[in-house]
């Protein structure tokens, strides 16, 4: 299993990995967090009667958990500098900093409730100004509530999938990092292929043996590919993104930023008509507890939000675990204590919490 910490034996070559990889993560996490924010945007963008209908597509459920208030009160005038912080049920809140948990769900077999196998916490700090990605690393070894110590991403299934996965995640999260989660979008795997395809294509440069893989595996006519540069479907991509057989789950990162990079990039170029008839066929593939005033309310300030410096944070950090094999397979043991450290601080910096929430 790969180690993100830095050991007495490391070489150059494996200091360059690590900062390589350092980089290709946060890469990934910035395009995620943009990605998500500018299609919400243009969906509010292209006018309140088809803005309805859009977000009339997005399966929303109710919102168990007692609310604070309504999220985004850092962007009313003069609120930021109202909100409270502090602790609230045990776990570190700030009315300022909204987080919102993305779940990239995929289910490998039929009647299979599937792994949230992409877990990011996306933070839209207003009292900072900036917007803050956390990827929870699939393989980190947790009390799941109320279903023992597992991985992270088995969190999802144990729970049922979906509605209760995604709160099985939050609650999974929150118990064991000490942060307040505000709201979970479930976003189906089955939407990237739909999204790619209507945008027609995403560029993508294989290597000859991702290219024997995609050629045989991805649900595609085309099997004809060899090393170089070439527009994929989305199908092909989608394969190609989720690729286990070559190298480790670094490198299946990298695959994944490379992906998202290029659907930024023809979103950025396409035309509205194209944009909204992608939107159009995947947003059913979208699962959120934000309301649809929330959703509104997000879309109305991406542009702000988009001009706030972007940071990462990775759950565990380097130096926060220990890789061992369990009987669950090969895991990652975080130092709970450190992790939760970096993580408040990260989120809340110098405002972190200290005293009773009132």
């Amino acid at each position: 299993m790969p180690n993100g910490g830095l050991g007495r034996g490391d070489t150059p070559l494996a200091l360059r990995r690590n900062d390589f990889v350092k980089k290709t993560k946060t890469a990934l996490l910035r395009n995620v967090a943009i990605l998500i924010v500018s299609l919400l945007f243009l969906v509010v963008g292209s006018g309140f009667v088809y803005t309805d209908h859009l977000l009339g597509k997005i399966n929303y459920v109710p919102e168990p958990k007692a609310q604070t208030g309504p999220l985004f009160d850092g962007t009313q005038s003069g609120a930021t500098e109202s909100a409270k912080s502090g602790m609230l049920g045990g776990l570190y809140h700030d009315d300022a900093v909204t987080n919102i948990l993305l779940l990239g769900v995929d289910d490998y077999q039929a009647r299979d409730t599937g792994r949230s196998d992409s877990m990011m916490l996306v933070s839209v700090d207003t009292r900072h100004k900036k917007l803050k990605s956390t990827s929870f690393m699939r393989d980190l070894y947790v009390a799941i509530p109320g279903r023992g110590s597992n991985k992270l991403n088995a969190a999802y299934s144990f729970n049922g999938g979906q509605v209760s996965g995604a709160e099985g995640v939050v609650s999974t999260i929150e118990a064991n990092f000490g942060v307040d989660v505000d709201r979970f979008v479930i976003i189906d795997f089955k939407a990237f292929p739909k999204i790619i395809d209507r945008l027609g294509g995403v560029t993508i440069t294989l290597t000859s043996g991702e290219a024997k893989l995609v050629n045989a595996y991805s649900d595609d006519r085309r099997h004809n590919l060899t090393a170089g540069t070439y527009n994929l479907s989305g199908a092909q991509a989608l394969y190609y993104s989720r690729i286990r057989a070559i190298g480790d789950d670094y490198e299946r990162t990298q695959r994944q930023r490379k992906v998202f990079e290029s659907i930024v990039s023809k979103m950025k170029t396409s035309n509205l008509p194209t944009v909204l008839s992608a939107l159009s066929d995947t947003l059913p593939l979208v699962t959120t507890n934000m309301t649809k005033n929330e959703v509104v309310s997000m879309a109305q300030n991406s542009l702000t939000y988009l001009n706030y410096p972007v940071s990462g944070h990775r759950v565990p950090g380097d130096g926060e675990f220990q890789p061992e094999a369990l009987s669950v397979g090969e895991v990652l043991v975080p130092d709970l204590d450190k992790c939760k450290q970096s993580l408040a601080s990260f989120l809340y910096e110098s405002d972190l919490p200290d005293k009773v929430y009132q």
